[in-house]
Parts: structure tokens; C-alpha cells; sequence
């Protein structure tokens, strides 16, 4: 009996803590962008099952005349890896945005440069995958993968994406005097724009 009067208490007071106001951030609607293109990136490339010419003679044969699926290249696993995870995390960013949790700056920043690496090298390793000929000169591994190449294109678009992402949250972190990560202390003789450790600076 005691219990369903703290689940409804939780309840109201996680409905309460949403903020919709938030949605109206360039931020957010730029992170639901980039939602939008991991979800589509990776499930581009999760969908080709057939039709892809590699990724060597001998693994082609085995696939059959139909060619073979990504699963068969590491390198389009790893996509389908980094660009699902990425997906998750731009949902609990949007989630921590709407319920008001918004995490520094300097954290911010560092998980979008992590991606940001991340993505880039997916994006050059399958785009060279791509254009790789096995059998055929005239015949790159992509030439019938639509899917495939759906999921590059996007993976770009959603690392152009994070890049932008990464100035905003690089300049909120230096209008903050290059504030350092909750538990890491910040008494560095020298950081850009901030002095030497002597200077004392006051944020509203």
C-alpha cells in the first residue's frame, strides 16, 4: 500500500522536471538532427544483407551470385556499432536537455570530440571499403549496395553535424574561463584565455 503513493510521487515530479521550452535550443534541435542521421546510418548498413562485391574472392564466392552482407566487412560492423551508440547517446542528451540535467560544457565537449574521432574514422574506412575492387576493376564492392552507400553518405552527414555540435559546446565551455571536468582540479598555471593561476575570475 505504501508504495503507490511514492511511484505516482515520482511520477509527477519526473513530468514536472520536463522542460518542452528546451526543444526551442538550437542545441537540442541540432542533436535531434544528428539523431535522426545515426538512426538512419546505421540501420542503412544493418539492412544490407546482400549485394555487396568483397570482401575478398574467395568470401565473395561462398556469399553466391547475390553477393554478400556487411556482416561479412569489420569495418561496416564498426560502423553499425559506433553510429548505434551514438544514437543512444544523443537521446540521453536530448533526455538530460528536457529534464533540465545538462552537464558542463567541458564534458559536453569531450564526448563530442570522442565521437567526433570516432565517426570520422568509420566514415573513411567504409567510404575506402566502398570503392575497393575485388574481382572487377570496373566493379567497386559498393556498386549494387544502395544501403550501404546510403549509410556512408550519412555517416558524413552526421560528423558534419557533430563538428558543429562541438563549436557550440566549445564555446560555452571557453566563455566559462575553461572550466575542468567535476572531480578534476582546475589550478593549472596556464590555460587559454584564463591567465595564470593567480587571476581569479568571477561567472554570473
Amino acid at each position: 500500500p505504501d508504495q503507490t503513493p511514492r511511484v505516482s510521487s515520482v511520477a509527477m515530479i519526473t513530468a514536472a522536471d520536463i522542460d518542452p521550452t528546451a526543444m526551442n535550443s538550437p542545441k537540442f534541435r541540432l542533436i535531434a538532427v544528428q539523431c535522426l542521421f545515426a538512426v538512419t546510418t546505421f540501420s542503412a548498413m544493418a539492412s544490407q544483407h546482400r549485394g555487396l562485391a568483397g570482401p575478398d574472392a574467395m568470401t565473395l564466392e561462398e556469399c553466391g551470385p547475390l553477393g554478400c552482407g556487411y556482416s561479412k566487412f569489420g569495418s561496416f560492423k564498426y560502423l553499425v556499432a559506433i553510429f548505434a551508440l551514438y544514437f543512444v547517446f544523443t537521446l540521453l542528451a536530448m533526455s538530460a536537455y528536457l529534464l533540465q540535467k545538462v552537464p558542463p560544457a567541458v564534458t559536453e565537449f569531450g564526448c563530442y570530440t570522442l565521437f567526433n574521432v570516432l565517426m570520422f574514422a568509420a566514415f573513411v574506412m567504409c567510404a575506402t571499403e566502398c570503392n575497393t575492387t575485388i574481382v572487377d576493376p570496373e566493379y567497386p564492392v559498393c556498386k549494387r549496395a544502395t544501403g550501404a552507400k546510403a549509410a556512408v553518405a550519412f555517416s558524413f552527414l552526421t560528423w558534419a553535424a557533430t563538428c558543429v555540435s562541438m563549436l557550440f559546446t566549445f564555446k560555452e565551455w571557453r566563455d566559462a574561463g575553461y572550466e575542468s571536468m567535476p572531480g578534476i582540479p582546475s589550478n593549472f598555471d596556464y590555460m587559454p584565455g584564463r591567465g595564470n593561476a593567480a587571476t581569479t575570475q568571477t561567472f554570473a
